[in-house]
C-alpha cells in the first residue's frame, strides 16, 4: 500500500458504509489502496442496494471529496455530503479564493469581489474533464487586485460539473447553520 510519504508497505485500508439510525456496518471492503478520494461513489451505492434504499444520503470526511466521485453519487440518485479540503494557494498567499466569486448560471459569468464580471472564454480538457476558463477586462484597473492575484488577469475555472459541487455545499452550509 502506498503511504504518505510514498513509501509502499504491506497494509490495509478498511472501508466501511454505516446506517446511522441502527449503527450497523451494511458495506465493507478491505483493500490495498491507501486513499480515500475515489471511493465515495463505490461505497455509497454498495450501501443503498444492501439497504435497498430508495434516498440515501452519503457522509463523509474530506478524504472523500473528488468532483467525479460527487458527481457520480447524485447521478446514482445518492446525496453526497462531503466537505471540500481547503486546499487553495491563493487563500494560503492571502488573496481571494474561488469561492469568493459567484457564478451566475443565467449569464454564464462569475461575479468577482468587486463586482466585475469574468466572462467565459474557452474551454479545455484537463485529466479527462470538461473545464470552461473565465476572465474579466477589469483586473489591470482593480482596486481589489493586490488581494485578488499578481498575474495580470484573475483567471477562474469551472468543471462542467461545477453546479452539483455547489448545491452539496449549500446542503451541507445549511446543516452547519
Amino acid at each position: 500500500m502506498a503511504t504518505s510519504t510514498s513509501r509502499r508497505l504491506v497494509g490495509y485500508n478498511v472501508r466501511t458504509a454505516v446506517d446511522t439510525r441502527y449503527h450497523l456496518i451494511v458495506a465493507h471492503e478491505v483493500t490495498n489502496q491507501g486513499s480515500d478520494r475515489r471511493q465515495l461513489a463505490k461505497m455509497a451505492k454498495q450501501a443503498k442496494e444492501a439497504m435497498q434504499a430508495i434516498h440515501l444520503e452519503a457522509i463523509a470526511d474530506h478524504g472523500y471529496f473528488h468532483g467525479e466521485e460527487v458527481w457520480a453519487c447524485a447521478e446514482a440518485g445518492i446525496v453526497p455530503l462531503v466537505s471540500k479540503p481547503m486546499t487553495s494557494s491563493a487563500k494560503a498567499e492571502g488573496h481571494f479564493d474561488k469561492e469568493d466569486f459567484v457564478f451566475d448560471p443565467v449569464a454564464g459569468e462569475y461575479v468577482c469581489p468587486a463586482g466585475s464580471r469574468l466572462i467565459w472564454r474557452f474551454f479545455t480538457t484537463e485529466c479527462g474533464a470538461l473545464i470552461h476558463k473565465y476572465w474579466g477586462f477589469d483586473c489591470p484597473r482593480c482596486a481589489l487586485k493586490a488581494q485578488c492575484t499578481p498575474s495580470p488577469y484573475r483567471r477562474v475555472t469551472r468543471w462542467e460539473h461545477e453546479d452539483v459541487l455547489e448545491e452539496m455545499q449549500k446542503r451541507l452550509d445549511t446543516r452547519a447553520a
